[in-house]
């Protein structure tokens, strides 16, 4: 039995070049899951929707891109030094 998910495809056009992100909205499932799934989330207002065939490789591939993109970065004391000297930039007489 094969299994399918639910993708949402962004696709931006930055300084002439396309750029494109794959988000995953499902764990795979069965057919008749995954395409109700896509009902609902095109019912929600979201655009450009897609059911995918499950191939494990892929999945994977794409679940580490978006957890990538999740993670912060954590401040530095640097971070704090350039954010302490602009505020002072916007108000010099003030505490």
């Amino acid at each position: 039995m094969s299994k399918y998910y639910v993708s949402k495809t962004e696709v931006t056009y930055i300084e002439g070049k396309l750029d494109c992100i794959e988000t995953i909205l499902t764990k795979p499932s069965d057919k008749k899951a995954a395409t109700e799934g896509a009902r609902r989330f095109r019912a929600l207002g979201t655009e450009n929707v897609h059911v995918n065939k499950h191939e494990k490789k892929r999945y994977n591939k794409l679940l580490r891109e978006q957890n990538k993109r999740r993670k912060e970065k954590p401040l530095t004391v640097a971070d704090i030094a350039q954010m302490t000297k602009q505020a002072q930039e916007l108000d010099p007489g003030g505490e």
